[in-house]
């Protein structure tokens, strides 16, 4: 090392990269975008998706109502024979909502429900 040359710590020298930046970000806000280089426009977005609070990620909520047979089926995670045999004995009468034709409207929580009971009586 020559005399004194000053070492920057590894936290100031964050810090100085911060302001650097701050410095940066502040002269391209008054830039018009079709004057920026490609770098200074990812800077400037990089700093303005950082800037952005997004909410926790949901669970996708499930249907209220599903249609048919096969959609029960996907909804409770079993196959359709299953939904025919518990539908036969009777299990998820007081889920259904609706009968046009063939197809069968189902409330799919109170479905989800009276599988769960009737999985509970068997054991």
């Amino acid at each position: 090392m020559h005399g004194a040359a000053k070492v920057r710590s590894r936290r100031s020298f964050k810090y100085y990269l911060m302001d650097e930046v701050k410095f940066d970000i502040s002269g391209l806000m008054d830039k018009p975008i079709w004057q920026m280089s490609g770098d200074e426009f990812v800077k400037l977005a990089e700093f303005a998706f950082s800037k952005i609070s997004l909410p926790a990620a949901q669970e996708p909520q499930k249907p209220q109502f599903v249609y048919g047979i096969q959609a029960l089926a996907e909804y409770l995670g079993c196959g359709n024979s299953k939904v025919h045999s518990l539908k036969k004995d009777g299990v998820l009468d007081a889920a259904i909502i609706s009968t046009v034709g063939k197809k069968i409207i189902f409330n799919a929580p109170l479905a989800m429900q009276l599988v769960r009971e009737y999985k509970a009586q068997q054991c």
